[in-house]
């Protein structure tokens, strides 16, 4: 998997909405849950494609009827 190289112009136009927002708290707080958010998921998308072991989910059973009609 090729990592894409970082690019300084997404952190400065981050940075410039920041001090666009720093008058507005509420909006603020949003758009650094937004940047938190966003980081996670790309962190978590890079390291499931990386793994080479097969991703096991877990075996759920449905809830079946106790009922003696069925």
């Amino acid at each position: 998997m090729e990592i894409e190289k970082l690019d300084v112009s997404n952190i400065i136009e981050i940075q410039k909405i920041r001090q666009v927002l720093i008058n507005h708290p509420d909006l603020l707080s949003m758009f650094e849950l937004l940047v938190v958010m966003s980081n996670n998921r790309l962190n978590n998308d890079c390291k499931i494609i990386d793994k080479t072991e097969p991703v096991i989910e877990p075996n759920i059973e449905p809830n079946l009827s106790d009922d003696d009609d069925d």
